[in-house]
């Protein structure tokens, strides 16, 4: 396992009820080891093991609600 840690901007990202739906997503998403909302930044901290899960394929999953993550 190799774990991969960094804090992305969230492009779409408004307000609180938007970091609960982003949760729920990286929820169901297997490979993060652990993640956090920064709700006043719209930004979230990930730890996720990239030998399951790459950067772009979180991304792709969160577009589908209208988020992406930014470098």
């Amino acid at each position: 396992m190799a774990k991969t840690f960094n804090m992305y901007m969230i492009k779409g990202y408004k307000n609180e009820k938007d970091a609960e739906i982003i949760e729920e997503i990286l929820k169901g998403i297997d490979g993060i080891i652990k993640f956090k909302v920064e709700k006043a930044f719209g930004a979230v901290e990930l730890t996720y093991d990239d030998e399951k899960i790459s950067r772009e394929e979180i991304s792709n999953k969160l577009k589908t609600k209208g988020f992406e993550l930014k470098y």
